[in-house]
């Protein structure tokens, strides 16, 4: 959708920066480069060193080859530690590799901090250790599920060696690639909300093959998808936000702003659980874990996403957006929860905005790695400008 709300940008021609209220990974503002300034916001706060790393900032000079030589010998010291911390786990980790029920068995009985008191303990200690050992977090909550145990060593390691680095300016670069590197080798279906099991043959192959492979192998290659978008002049003007959006609309706090974009959640599902890992990782805050998913306690819950709420809510995003005295534009499905709640979304900015202009796409949309049935289902997609 990224390249219609572009068009529907220009159309406006605001007269001010845009703000996108549920940013994600920054898709919108990619596309907006050297159009028009850009507030990027989202709940989790994961996405904003992206979005710091892509869209703000002076030009980097620093190749990737140069800045992982940077932290190599930190990362390489923290690996040694807890490698020999772990070496009986490692070796029975290695072992479980060659047959798919003794890797069934592993990961069936691998403790961590959701099932785990000596190590929710161990956790804790970690927590408010300082030095190197305080990196461990990886390895308490997620390895032998959606990493494997010498895999959540080097993320450990890798986070201890960025947070050494000296070099400020790049920090947010590095996180991202950090997150990105672990991205390409987590054994999930596309997001966190459950790891993936040796249940066939093919499925313990691609665990086995996977667990296999480095995340420092990664980073280098993490470190150039992580590139800068649009010009220095571009990026200065830009800025990130974490928070509820709802609550950064009603907050006042926005500044020089020509319109609102909102790409708001249309189902019933809170959409944290699909990236606790990555915010837990980012924020590593060694938080209280729970289930066989290892769920944050704390994640973020948004009323678009509660039948009982989402009307309210969109009545709030109107209402706010309204008074600002800008445009708002909204994406949203034709089967959306809304709709379920016996509303469209036409008859309540209608209540705000004197304009509604509606563009329909045909799209699909994925099923977040469901059980059953088809990955993507079909969807209309709306399009809505609305203005006074």
């Amino acid at each position: 959708m990224a390249d219609h709300v572009r068009d529907a940008v220009v159309g406006l021609a605001p007269s001010g920066r845009v703000v996108d209220l549920f940013s994600g990974m920054g898709s919108v503002a990619e596309s907006l480069a050297d159009t028009a300034s850009v507030v990027t916001n989202d709940a989790l706060s994961f996405t904003a060193a992206v979005s710091r790393a892509r869209f703000t900032g002076i030009s980097r000079s620093t190749s990737p080859t140069d800045a992982i030589a940077r932290i190599e010998a930190a990362f390489l010291s923290r690996r040694d530690e807890l490698n020999a911390k772990y070496q009986k786990q490692l070796e029975t980790e290695a072992s479980a590799l060659a047959d798919r029920d003794d890797l069934s068995e592993y990961m069936a009985t691998a403790l961590h901090v959701g099932n785990s008191p000596k190590l929710a303990a161990a956790a804790r200690r970690a927590a408010e250790s300082s030095g190197s050992s305080h990196y461990e977090l990886a390895t308490l909550y997620f390895s032998a599920g959606y990493l494997g145990l010498a895999q959540a060593i080097e993320v450990d390691a890798l986070r201890w060696a960025i947070d050494s680095d000296t070099v400020v300016a790049e920090r947010d670069w590095l996180l991202a690639g950090w997150l990105a590197a672990c991205s390409i080798l987590v054994n999930a279906p596309g997001h966190t909300a459950q790891f993936l099991k040796p249940t066939t043959e093919a499925a313990a192959a691609r665990i086995t093959r996977i667990w296999r492979r480095s995340v420092w192998d990664e980073l280098e290659g993490a470190l150039a998808s992580v590139a800068q978008v649009g010009s220095e002049a571009w990026r200065a003007e830009n800025e990130v936000r974490i928070g509820e959006a709802l609550d950064l609309v009603a907050g006042g706090g926005l500044r020089d702003v020509g319109a609102i974009y909102a790409d708001p959640p249309y189902t019933k599902d809170q959409y944290s659980r699909y990236y606790h890992m990555y915010e837990t990782l980012y924020r590593y805050d060694y938080p209280s874990s729970s289930g066989a998913g290892r769920n944050r306690s704390d994640r973020f819950t948004t009323g678009f996403s509660l039948r009982s709420e989402v009307v309210a809510s969109f009545h709030d995003l109107c209402r706010n957006v309204s008074r600002m005295h800008v445009p708002l534009i909204l994406s949203y499905p034709s089967n959306g929860l809304l709709l379920d709640a016996g509303y469209e979304f036409p008859a309540i900015a209608g209540l705000y905005f004197k304009n509604l202009d509606t563009v329909s796409l045909n799209r699909e949309h994925s099923t977040m790695g469901g059980s059953s049935g088809s990955s993507k289902k079909k969807a209309i997609e709306n399009l809505y400008v609305c203005s006074n």
